[in-house]
């Protein structure tokens, strides 16, 4: 499952009070999103024009043609990643995941041990237990800007994966990552706080130049202030009268990036996706069964979310070729 969404944590915590007007679309959207993060499961084969749908790290490797041909009936498949902390795992038991090895490591190999991250990429090297996500037993990641965690991801890991030819995917989803809630942390200062929230901004920067223009990046938080660096923002299992809230729409708003937008929310029943997918910033609207593991059938929900097309404004590319991906810097 998701670390943890920003925005989820929101609800989560009880920090925000909900009730005040909402603002919807005449028109709304009808397109799916999905997450998929199962991996003895490949993704549904029904997926196709106006899906957005989330697989996990490993799912390029381990489905290939099944990510091939939904991409080819024109969904957008991205891959899961997750900056800003380490999981707990290091028992050796989590082996096949060499994509993990790489991003939390930078060493090649398919056994991911918490004990092989270099110690210099946490938060506090001299403490990495001080700065922690409680909820996921893990250790925050040194979030500052330019540090050797971020310089590590954004010259080892993100383009690692766009350069292979056999990957095959759209983009990446940027899990938590956003300043509009930091609640996740633990045994931070308020200043420490601050200086993540600069980082987090400083990696969206640094990440658009790396990527370049055509890769899809999302984040599962929100922004403070206008970001015309990422594709769009998750809003995570908000229900009833959260729907709609001045908070989420503001939220919404605060993604100016101007070549796509890719603004996204999740829920565990289906008529509240049908509900967000009426309001004003949302792009697709998604349903998840049970878990985060086994992605729905579509359409779903009253309303029909689903293979419903691409509008012009949505730019989407039929098969991306991630290997065009350099940006130059600037």
């Amino acid at each position: 499952m998701l670390a943890l969404g920003g925005a989820a944590g929101v609800a989560a915590a009880g920090g925000w009070s909900t009730g005040s007007a909402r603002a919807r679309e005449a028109a709304g959207t009808d397109r799916a999103f999905v997450l998929h993060f199962d991996w003895s499961e490949p993704p549904k084969l029904s997926y196709g024009a106006g899906c957005l749908v989330v697989v996990n790290s490993w799912g390029s490797r381990h489905f290939p043609q099944d990510i091939l041909q939904i991409r080819t009936q024109d969904a957008e498949v991205l891959e899961y990643t997750l900056p800003v902390h380490d999981y707990p795992w290091d028992d050796g038991t989590n082996d096949g995941i060499g994509e993990h090895v790489r991003f939390y490591t930078g060493k090649d190999g398919d056994v991911y041990r918490r004990s092989d991250i270099p110690t210099e990429w946490y938060w506090d090297p001299a403490d990495p237990d001080r700065v922690v996500v409680p909820a996921y037993d893990g250790r925050v990641m040194d979030l500052r800007p330019d540090s050797p965690w971020l310089n590590h991801l954004l010259d080892d890991y993100y383009p690692w994966r766009l350069a292979d030819s056999a990957w095959g995917l759209d983009g990446f989803q940027l899990d938590v990552l956003g300043d509009g809630y930091l609640g996740w942390v633990s045994g931070a200062s308020q200043a420490e706080l601050d200086e993540m929230a600069e980082g987090m901004r400083w990696f969206m920067r640094a990440i658009r130049d790396v990527v370049g223009d055509e890769c899809i990046l999302f984040n599962n938080n929100y922004w403070l202030d206008d970001n015309a660096h990422t594709d769009g923002i998750m809003l995570e299992n908000h229900a009833g009268d959260e729907i709609g809230d001045d908070l989420w729409v503001a939220a919404l708003a605060r993604v100016t990036r101007t070549t796509r937008r890719r603004n996204v929310t999740t829920n565990p029943v289906a008529a509240d996706a049908c509900e967000w997918a009426k309001v004003e910033g949302v792009d697709h609207a998604g349903y998840w069964i049970d878990s985060y593991d086994i992605g729905p059938d579509v359409p779903f929900g009253p309303c029909g979310l689903g293979n419903n097309g691409w509008p012009d404004s949505a730019n989407h590319i039929h098969l991306w070729d991630s290997t065009t991906f350099r940006n130059t810097p600037s």
